[in-house]
């Protein structure tokens, strides 16, 4: 209906009245059809059908502004803005609408909008920093934290606290901070309550050197003990830093003891293997850039010794490429150590020739913490020649007429289509672990699913789906999961991590003599 009308009333031309009375008579049809009862219903729990009655609202409005029908123009704005949900700004300074701008209904409509908009945008609360925030603004900055996960966060049953209580014993909590940054590491350990790896609090940028700094290596713990692993600066060889020292303590305290004490109460985590890897991979070494850490250490030899690192005065710092190819044997090796850049698409379309001439493919996932599902998804299209099934998923939806109860809305089950360029038939493994996240286990579920390779490794972090972004008093910003991902068989990963097929487990052993147990392997079995 709105194609065959558009025809009659959005022309490069002026149209005619009678055209326009015309364009009127089908898109009222088309609002007749949307009014049937049962489309009216389905509407209500699917925005993708709601959101055409407000494309042929919109089209009927400047059709009445043509015509420069001034109440029958407002009254459409006005049942536009009754669907809610979606940005009027662009319709707001639409100069169709330049001829009832000045009226009185016309501006009180849109200041209603506003009030609408500003009650789920919470931008009043959006307020600068300073070294230490006002009670009343700590108290709103806290309910907002609360009253954004009562009513989006996806995964109460797995968190199994009682949400009201923890509100109130916070409310005490921040009410005895004295800074900013006392205050943010409150709403740190709160929103942690919540047990999902999709649902954090961070600081202001201006308190980032205070605790987001660390020297530029990382650390693992393996078999119950910490190493280093990688290095990203190479000044930290010339003073004894270097790949596979164990670390006995910090500032004094034992490992484990530290990362229990002093990292774990602040890491959002939905499961024990990736508490562990935020615990030992990601945080141990973070803090203030003015607070070096005293680090005790033990060489593969056994010999033992203690010194000062600095976390910050690092002239260069390297990374680990996103995208990483190389052959083994005729047999290709294919790290995909990140979904966060669109040119991984480009580069691995790329390297397509020649992944093609190989007789099978490993492809690694072990250090993918994710990013966006679609790159993933482009490279599974390579891999089938016939549709696939990635995650089902579903959001909740509160529905206040109904005892305040939350219902859940399921998403349709979607599919992928495989490339029309690409086709890769030959057999193919992939490597997982506990660092194996978010997007990064989108493309796990859909390649499992799919039956196309096995897994091996160890566990995946058990994390994904999609946060909901806001931001907080004082500067600082927090995101909550609002959206449930499953198998599309139904089987729950959230919660546990998707075990693999064969299981490989690192051992000390193994570091100390660099031999990849999981990689070799997958070329034993692909041989």
């Amino acid at each position: 209906y709105r194609n065959i009308a558009d025809t009659l009333w959005d022309t490069n031309v002026p149209p005619s009245r009678e055209n326009l009375f015309k364009a009127l008579s089908i898109l009222h049809k088309g609002l007749d059809y949307l009014n049937q009862p049962y489309v009216w219903d389905l509407a209500q729990g699917n925005v993708y059908l709601k959101f055409r009655r407000f494309n042929i609202l919109n089209d009927v409005a400047h059709v009445y502004s043509l015509l420069r029908e001034k109440d029958s123009t407002i009254k459409t704005l006005s049942t536009m803005l009754d669907i809610g949900g979606y940005n009027f700004n662009n319709i707001e300074k639409d100069t169709a609408f330049d001829f009832i701008r000045s009226e009185k209904d016309f501006k009180e409509l849109f200041a209603d909008m506003h009030r609408k908009k500003a009650r789920w945008t919470d931008d009043f609360l959006k307020t600068p920093y300073r070294n230490d925030l006002p009670l009343n603004e700590k108290i709103a900055g806290l309910s907002l934290l609360w009253s954004q996960a009562k009513y989006n966060f996806v995964h109460f049953d797995h968190a199994n606290i009682d949400w009201n209580k923890e509100y109130l014993d916070y409310l005490n909590l921040i009410a005895q901070t004295k800074s900013t940054a006392e205050y943010y590491k409150i709403l740190i350990k709160f929103y942690a309550s919540l047990k999902d790896g999709h649902t954090n609090v961070y600081f202001p940028k201006e308190l980032d050197d205070s605790f987001y700094s660390r020297p530029p290596f990382r650390t693992e713990l393996i078999e119950g003990r910490v190493f280093v692993n990688d290095i990203y600066n190479d000044t930290l060889k010339k003073v004894g830093i270097e790949k596979g020292l164990e670390i006995l303590l910090i500032n004094g305290e034992p490992v484990l003891e530290y990362a229990k004490n002093y990292i774990e109460p602040f890491q959002s985590s939905s499961t024990p293997q990736d508490m562990d890897v935020r615990k030992f991979t990601y945080a141990l070494l973070a803090g203030s850039k003015d607070e070096p850490l005293i680090i005790k250490f033990r060489n593969k030899e056994g010999k033992e010794w203690t010194q000062s690192v600095p976390r910050k005065g690092y002239s260069i710092i390297k990374t680990i490429p996103s995208i990483e190819y190389k052959e083994i044997n005729n047999i290709g090796y294919l790290q995909l150590n990140a979904f966060d850049d669109q040119i991984i698409d480009k580069i691995y379309d790329s390297l397509f020739s020649k992944i093609s001439k190989t007789k099978a493919l490993i492809i690694d996932l072990r250090r993918n913490g994710g990013g966006s599902s679609g790159i993933g998804f482009h490279i599974l299209s390579t891999l089938t020649d016939t549709p696939y099934a990635i995650s089902l998923s579903r959001v909740t939806q509160y529905n206040s007429s109904d005892f305040g109860d939350a219902q859940w809305y399921s998403f349709s089950p979607e599919k992928e289509y495989p490339s029309k360029k690409m086709y890769y038939a030959k057999p193919v493994i992939l490597l997982i672990s506990a660092r194996t996240f978010s997007a990064a286990e989108d493309f796990v579920v859909a390649f499992s699913y799919m039956k196309r390779g096995k897994l091996i490794g160890e566990t995946t972090g058990g994390s994904t789906g999609q946060p909901l972004l806001f931001d907080l008093p004082g500067g600082g910003t927090a995101r909550v999961c609002a959206k449930d991902d499953y198998f599309p068989d139904g089987r729950k990963f959230i919660g546990f991590g998707i075990t693999p097929d064969i299981f490989i487990h690192k051992s000390v052993k193994d570091f100390y003599s660099n031999y990849d147990a999981a990689l070799m392997k997958a070329l034993e079995l692909l041989r």
